[in-house]
């Protein structure tokens, strides 16, 4: 029996499962299958590739794809989905920047912000909370906090900051939020840099951390079991230190694993890469791992521009537009028509006159972006991670199902799901309306939402929510103004939060209304009442009971009968 043990997720006989997250153990089943010589066949989060400020992605909406179990596609599900679905962000917001983790993602917004969904059992989302969310929520930056760029890794989030600061959120058993502490922190916290330090691009693997400096340096914290640190030691560190680069060295992009490798591009198109290497991921022609910097074996007169890291194989782009791969193959995650393992770089089989322009890894698969906009996927696909309506692996790179006529600005992969940006020049708003605004027991109430985009008139569907209770789905109607609209029978008695959310279309991104209380009173119990036959009719007393007629009903009082007092 094949079995890989890569962090967070075990291989058996090439189907991924997801055991328990190990952290404490990593190292004891990533050593034994090294001394049994198993194969790893897989790869991990993606996790963070090169952001730096001044390569933002035009400003647009949100695409997804894959697994959903976590929410981590951000649309209001928890559905997995093998085609990409736009992702529900605020009404007007556009992005910027992406980053996808283990079960959460983030997203840089165009005025700074960062928006995050999914899983946040850490505090990962970074809102102050543990509770996950299907939709984005705002990240709770300090007052006055600009973000450049973001990186996710499995349960940690990562920003550089305008003025070249890192803040992290999320766990940090391993110190990888880089404080100084081993404390999580569901809301961000800064980065202990050494003094005079800014940081320009930041990389998050499974349990570390990594980042450039505008010198072209490298700092690294968090776990280190595998050398992944790259200072020459398998000791952690809870607050960064210098990654030992060979001497004279200038790094450009960087990029970490959560199979515990990194890797670097240098000013001289070169590579390097340190950590685990059960599988090859070093790319220098063994499975030796490294705690230094060595050298990536590539074909004589490359030029590498950028770098990705999957769990257990590795991804470089040329200055040519082509690319390479190197590492585990058991998915097919290195492209080359093969499920055989390399330890050094081989050729990834792009079609025909195919020009490459961004690349990004996850657990099992791997993703490109063209220079048309659209984009390639490989490798392995349970979770239609690969985009392309199936569930079925592929060895070679195939297309994304983008919507029609949709490119795409920038794409990255977490680990079984994938998110992309989309340049958008149309904003969406819906809004609700609730009749009556204030209903009786048992009073039919309809639910009105009007949706409106500054570039197209509206299409598709409105799914009507009463909190996180799914009340209805109905399709949009009308032009230029598309409503939709909903009755409910009756709504228990009590408070409700009911919102409408636009789902969004090819050309008008998703949207959702403020959300509209109405109270439902408990019903009113009438006093009773006795009717009568007859109009006219005399006060009787009885038994103690004193009958008096009001209109056509008596009224009953009770009176209480004195006691007869005899001589």
């Amino acid at each position: 029996m094949e079995i890989s043990w890569t962090g967070t997720v075990a291989n058996v006989r090439g189907s991924w499962v997801r055991p328990a997250t190990l952290w404490g153990l990593f190292a004891v089943p990533l050593m034994v299958a090294i001394m049994l010589g198993i194969t790893s066949v897989g790869a991990a989060p993606v996790l963070a590739q090169r952001v730096p400020a001044a390569a933002a992605s035009p400003p647009g909406t949100g695409l997804a794809w894959g697994d959903n179990a976590d929410s981590q596609l951000g649309d209001g599900t928890t559905t997995n989905s093998s085609t990409p679905v736009v992702v529900d962000l605020p009404a007007g917001t556009t992005i910027t920047a992406v980053a996808a983790g283990q079960g959460h993602s983030l997203a840089v917004t165009s005025t700074g912000t960062v928006l995050a969904w999914g899983a946040n059992s850490s505090g990962q989302l970074g809102d102050g909370t543990t509770t996950p969310s299907s939709t984005p929520v705002s990240v709770d930056l300090p007052a006055g906090t600009t973000i450049t760029a973001v990186a996710a890794g499995d349960r940690h989030s990562l920003a550089v900051t305008s003025t070249g600061t890192v803040l992290a959120w999320g766990l940090s058993l391993t110190g990888q939020l880089g404080d100084g502490t081993t404390t999580n922190s569901s809301t961000p916290v800064a980065v202990d840099l050494p003094a005079g330090t800014t940081i320009t691009a930041v990389a998050a693997g499974n349990a570390h951390s990594l980042a450039l400096t505008s010198t072209g340096t490298m700092l690294a914290w968090g776990a280190n079991s595998s050398g992944q640190l790259g200072d020459g030691t398998t000791t952690p560190s809870s607050t960064p230190i210098a990654v030992d680069l060979p001497t004279a060295t200038t790094i450009t992009a960087i990029a970490a694993s959560s199979s515990s490798h990194s890797l670097a591009v240098t000013s001289t198109g070169t590579m390097l890469a340190w950590g685990a290497n059960f599988t090859g991921q070093l790319g220098n022609g063994t499975t030796t791992p490294s705690s230094t910097p060595i050298a990536v074996d590539l074909p004589a007169g490359t030029t590498i521009t950028t770098v990705a890291a999957g769990q257990g194989h590795s991804l470089a782009l040329t200055s040519t537009g082509t690319m390479l791969a190197w590492g585990g193959n058991g998915s097919g995650q290195l492209g080359d028509g093969s499920t055989t393992t390399s330890n050094i770089p081989i050729a990834v089989d792009l079609p025909a006159g195919t020009t490459i322009t961004a690349v990004a890894a996850g657990a099992g698969h791997s993703l490109a972006l063209t220079s048309t906009g659209t984009i390639l996927a490989w490798g392995y696909n349970a979770s239609g991670q690969l985009g392309d309506g199936t569930n079925s692996n592929s060895s070679t790179p195939i297309a994304v199902d983008l919507p029609a006529d949709t490119t795409t600005t920038a794409v990255t992969g977490g680990s079984f799901h994938s998110l992309a940006i989309v340049p958008s020049a149309s904003t969406s708003t819906t809004t609700l309306q609730v009749s009556p605004p204030n209903p009786t027991p048992d009073q039919p109430v309809t639910l009105t939402a009007t949706a409106t985009c500054t570039g197209s008139t509206p299409t598709g569907t409105v799914t009507f929510l009463d909190g996180t209770t799914v009340l209805g789905t109905e399709p949009l109607s009308g032009n230029p103004t598309a409503t939709a609209t909903l009755t409910v029978a009756r709504l228990a008695p009590g408070t409700h939060r009911i919102q409408a959310r636009y789902n969004g279309d090819s050309n008008c991104p998703a949207s959702t209304s403020n959300s509209t209380t109405v109270t439902v009173p408990e019903p009113t119990v009438p006093k009773p009442t006795i009717p009568v036959t007859g109009t006219s009719l005399p006060t009787i007393l009885t038994a103690g009971i004193l009958l008096t007629l009001t209109g056509t009903a008596l009224t009953l009082a009770t009176r209480r009968r004195r006691p007869t007092h005899r001589p």
